[in-house]
């Protein structure tokens, strides 16, 4: 397993109601010396959120270095921050932005199509590059359907790390492949787990506060990209769980990562100096993802 002592993957769901099973939250933790990842499907994400900082606390009481990845996008293509007139380091600038004003309830209740269609009035020329809701939050400046993109807008479609690893832009926020829901709701929950007073200390964002290398913090957090790897077949020593589709990739991940050497998707060896300053001050990268 490398520096680390403990694997954490999480598949995402951006539901705004109570959900198990199936295209839900799943989370697979594996520690050095154990043979299998142990699993756990909380119905919401509050219920996610007590169950990892109980986790993350854990280990770093008891000195274990942990990396943690999330399945969704934490940053946005190049311009996002410049076109909402944010100040400081744009991916920074978004987080506070996004925690601010995104509201998710203890039964998973949210605001994510009106705040999106707030960040499209904001930047202006409509109806904006978040796109993608269902037919009730549809609005002048929120579509269904994807819009033809506007320059005017001074954003980039994709990110450079989702063009190579075949990732959906965190622009669509509905329906399949719906990253941009995810990260919508994703943020916000990573920003307050970042600033938790007893992991505030230890907690590190890959790679935008550890540099493009192997990060030293005792706690790293990385989006990740389950898709990367080929689906796991079912895995009955997984019991139930390992007949779920969610479950099965993000203990994959984490059997990946315990046996994989993983300094070179710590520091991208190939990756332009522009472009290594982009991602580390505005775009970030999916962990998994060679240049």
């Amino acid at each position: 397993m490398g520096a680390f002592d403990t694997l954490v993957m999480i598949d995402w769901s951006a539901a705004a109601v109570p959900k198990t099973g199936a295209d839900s939250l799943w989370m697979a933790v594996l520690r050095r010396g154990e043979a299998l990842p142990r699993l756990w499907n909380p119905p919401t994400r509050a219920a996610l959120y007590g169950d990892l900082v109980t986790l993350l606390t854990a280990e770093a009481q008891a000195g274990r270095r942990v990396l943690a990845g999330f399945d969704f996008a934490f940053a946005y293509p190049r311009g996002l921050a410049q076109a909402l007139q944010l100040d400081g380091p744009p991916w920074a600038a978004i987080w506070a932005l996004l925690a601010r004003t995104i509201q998710d309830g203890p039964d998973n209740s949210n605001n994510r199509f009106t705040v999106a269609a707030a960040l499209n009035r904001r930047i202006g020329a409509p109806p904006g590059p978040f796109w993608s809701c269902p037919a009730k939050a549809a609005r002048p400046d929120l579509t269904m359907r994807r819009p033809p993109w506007n320059p005017a807008w001074g954003l980039t479609e994709t990110r450079l790390t989702e063009k190579l690893g075949k990732a959906h832009s965190p622009w669509k926020l509905f329906t399949t492949g719906s990253v941009g829901g995810q990260s919508l709701m994703g943020i916000p929950f990573l920003f307050r787990l970042r600033h938790e007073p007893g992991l505030a200390p230890h907690c590190r964002v890959w790679p935008f506060e550890t540099g493009v290398s192997v990060p030293e913090a005792q706690i790293t957090l990385t989006e990740i990209f389950p898709s990367l790897l080929p689906v796991p077949a079912e895995r009955p020593d997984l019991g139930a769980a390992g007949l779920v589709k969610d479950a099965r990739q993000v203990a994959g991940l984490c059997t990946w990562a315990a046996e994989t050497d993983l300094t070179p998707y710590f520091t991208l060896p190939g990756l332009p100096a522009a472009e290594r300053e982009a991602v580390q001050r505005e775009e970030g990268w999916i962990f998994g993802v060679l240049p």
